[in-house]
């Protein structure tokens, strides 16, 4: 029988971490969150979130963790090096990632990653157990713990992917960052979406602010608002908050989304959810 999931969430802010009073509800750490079940973890993106939840995992006695990259910029990535368990004998860590021109597989974006002179360490110190995956840009993965990992890509510069979780009990969905396009892309991550428990979607920008922003690669709450409604969920929250949101903004966001998208919340820090 599998073991319940929970999935945490361990950042929900986008482009850079941030600190200070005016984030401490909503958190500053930017995106990770972490699927748990019986004694492995999966860990979805490596932004400065990953940094608690990797001492989290050895204190908890979690030794077999799968990371998955969405993609490569820094706010999903800066994190990696400083994940407790990489250094840990007995930890067993695999990363995952789809590949890009640059880097074209996770051994190769790890190199780059960790590398003089921007750090003065390698990979070669790590003391986990450290393997490599291939994440599909469009596929599935059967992951031990009961969870199946589905793919697909999403419109953003460079590239990124939407990631479905399915779970003994329930799916959920993580698309950190994704541009709407009214089209084809918004119609294939429709059906990435489609009938989730649970989903988290990209709504750096507030609807009015969007026009200003065309191209970055990013998205607003009402058309993501659309989407999860075109795709049947109902329980999705705003994710990949812009640096600048402040608590009292995102906190005004909340009171939009409960009149405009029912069911739809505003991420933070600390959230736990069943799977």
């Amino acid at each position: 029988m599998s073991s319940p999931a929970t999935l945490t969430v361990m950042g929900a802010r986008g482009t850079l971490p941030v600190a200070g009073l005016s984030a401490s509800r909503y958190g500053g750490n930017t995106s990770c969150l972490a699927v748990r079940t019986g004694e492995r973890a999966i860990v979805l993106d490596a932004g400065s979130g990953i940094v608690p939840l990797g001492r989290s995992l050895l204190a908890e006695g979690v030794r077999e963790i799968d990371v998955l990259l969405t993609h490569a910029h820094y706010d999903h990535v800066l994190g990696l090096p400083f994940f407790a368990p990489l250094f840990a004998e007995g930890a067993s860590v695999r990363l995952w990632y789809a590949g890009d021109p640059v880097c074209p597989d996770a051994e190769a974006l790890l190199g780059q990653l960790i590398r003089a002179p921007f750090l003065p360490f390698a990979p070669e110190v790590f003391r986990a157990g450290l393997s490599f995956g291939a994440l599909p840009r469009a596929g599935a993965v059967e992951l031990s713990g009961g969870l199946r990992v589905v793919t697909a890509p999403v419109h953003h510069p460079g590239g990124s992917l939407a990631v479905r979780v399915e779970g003994p009990g329930a799916t959920a969905v993580y698309v950190p960052d994704f541009e709407h396009d009214d089209g084809p892309m918004d119609a294939a991550l429709t059906e990435v979406l489609r009938g989730a428990d649970l989903a988290f979607l990209d709504t750096t920008y507030l609807p009015d602010e969007y026009p200003g922003f065309r191209g970055f690669g990013h998205s607003h709450w009402r058309r993501c608002a659309e989407i999860a409604a075109a795709a049947g969920v109902t329980r999705w929250g705003a994710f990949h908050h812009a640096p600048d949101r402040s608590d009292a903004a995102l906190h005004a966001l909340e009171g939009t989304l409960a009149e405009a998208a029912p069911g739809a919340f505003v991420t933070r820090e600390g959230m736990v959810f069943d799977l």
